[in-house]
């Protein structure tokens, strides 16, 4: 997605009328139905504060409770007003963003305002937090509000994708100050925004209740009641859905089960290729930090036949951190074709001939996957003998963000290629700082996406851009394995679930 400041400024106010036109006397009275959307949610909760939340599934639910000044249109991926109506930068350093008027915060905590941006950002980028999103709000100088419903931030340098950082997505996600002191050691689980839905009670190992918040600035949504149903095994997932207890499941990662709905007559909501699914090398460690044995990895594994095998749908191959849907996307970088061969020579050269133990920490949620073992039986072919390290959900998560691993797996979800090459390139943000737990730094690479960000000209960041990948995939702190495609199959009365880039629907979009 290529635009100026001015197309930016021109697309904000086409889409905030597109949004008012939406609001129609036919979708109040719709809203008026008290409707019920049961979904499946597939995992522990881990609470819902934008400053630290983790995982697809607790984003999901924070997505429809907080807003941005800027949010993702649900089907191109284009970048639309939400709590900014537009906004205006001449250098990509000073940015203008004017707010709406009028939006109602939920639970009665009154009206949306530029102090509340404020806050809201401060608080990320206060220690105290510990944030792992701070580095995505380093870059600002200085902000302030002129009056209740402007906001002017200057960054230190020129960022040509701010637009993504002050997103409804992690930081940019905008909370109230009142709210979050009210919580206090229970902000995660008591989050109050501005979005179509608020949280009205959870269970921890059962259920999660969103109810519409009828003060929504785009009108109520047609969907009162969200009720999450917490099912973690996919199998008995679709049997819920198939039994009519279930509306909507939120993710079905299990092929054959996908199959059996599929020819039941069942929706295939999905979105491909939206993210790529990576293993992270630790480079402290002692055999890790060679990378002829990260190299030998990548060679020994045959990632596209595994992705054949046993997820033909769900999955495809991967060969970059970054997806080729993107606007800044290279194929100019290395791969790496399966080669057991090359995988021997380099693990002999960098002193293993036998091999070696690898180390996996991975989350119990679903055991032991298809993908691990096979990925275990690929190693242990060029004598590199894998053990997993599995562990509950929040375990895997505090240590996956402190960097206590020897390899450990993520997947990349962002519309923005900023946020995964300074989110995990970038040696701000190594671990437990941020989210780079490979412990990557490599100085050429870093001046290459700093460049990148702030330069204007499209043939000379395409460049940049494609350096950086290059390098990354030639260091390879992070091993591509796959590309997710994200299915959530539904009852055919379901409508509007529109996957973003970032696999989240807008509820407010959806009905039945």
């Amino acid at each position: 997605m290529k635009f100026s400041s001015r197309s930016w400024l021109s697309a904000a106010f086409l889409a905030g009328a597109t949004l008012l036109a939406a609001v129609s006397p036919a979708r109040v009275s719709a809203a008026a139905e008290d409707k019920t959307l049961i979904v499946r949610f597939y995992d522990d909760p881990a609470g819902f504060d934008p400053s630290n939340i983790f995982r697809i599934e607790n984003e999901n639910i924070a997505f429809n409770i907080f807003s941005g000044l800027t949010t993702y249109d649900s089907k191109t991926g284009q970048i639309v007003p939400d709590l900014a109506t537009s906004w205006e930068t001449k250098d990509n350093v000073t940015w203008t963003f004017h707010l709406r008027k009028g939006v109602q915060w939920q639970k009665g905590y009154g009206e949306f305002t530029a102090a509340d941006v404020l806050y809201s950002y401060k608080r990320v980028l206060d220690p105290a937090t510990a944030s792992p999103y701070v580095s995505e709000l380093t870059g600002i100088d200085t902000m302030e509000a002129p009056d209740p419903y402007t906001v002017v931030i200057k960054l230190k340098a020129a960022n040509g994708g701010f637009l993504h950082t002050v997103a409804n997505y992690h930081q940019g996600q905008i909370v109230k100050k009142e709210a979050i002191e009210a919580a206090g050691g229970q902000v995660r689980w008591k989050p109050v925004g501005t979005g179509p839905y608020y949280l009205d009670s959870i269970d921890v190992n059962s259920r999660i209740v969103l109810k519409r918040h009828d003060g929504y600035y785009k009108g109520p949504a047609p969907i009162a009641t969200l009720d999450f149903h917490i099912i973690k095994d996919d199998a008995t997932a679709a049997i819920a859905l198939r039994n009519g207890e279930i509306d909507l499941l939120m993710r079905q990662s299990k092929e054959e089960q996908l199959q059996i709905l599929k020819d039941a007559g069942f929706k295939m909501n999905h979105v491909d290729n939206y993210a790529s699914s990576i293993k992270v090398m630790n480079l402290s460690d002692p055999i890790l930090k060679d990378v002829r044995v990260r190299r030998a990895i990548a060679y020994a594994i045959d990632y596209p036949a595994i992705t054949a095998a046993i997820a033909p749908t769900l999955q495809a191959p991967a060969y970059s951190m970054l997806m080729p849907w993107m606007d800044v996307f290279s194929k100019d970088a290395p791969e790496y074709k399966y080669d057991p061969e090359k995988a021997k020579k380099l693990l002999a050269e960098a002193g293993y001939p036998n091999g070696f133990t690898l180390k996996s920490l991975n989350t119990s949620a679903q055991g032991v996957t298809e993908q691990q073992q096979f990925e275990i039986d690929y190693l242990s072919q060029v004598g590199i003998k894998m053990e997993l390290e599995l562990v509950d959900t929040p375990t895997f998560n505090q240590r996956r963000n402190k960097g206590d691993f020897m390899t450990a797996t993520r997947l990349l979800p962002a519309v923005n290629p900023d946020m995964i090459l300074f989110s995990y390139l970038h040696p701000d943000n190594i671990a437990p700082k941020g989210l780079n737990g490979a412990r990557y730094n490599n100085p050429e690479l870093t001046s290459a996406i700093e460049a990148a960000r702030a330069e204007a000209d499209p043939e000379k960041r395409m460049g940049l851009y494609a350096k950086a990948q290059k390098i990354a995939m030639t260091d390879l702190p992070y091993i591509p394995a796959l590309a997710n495609n994200v299915y959530w199959p539904s009852k055919p009365n379901v409508t509007g679930v529109n996957i973003n880039y970032l696999a989240q629907v807008n509820f407010w979009e959806v009905d039945k």
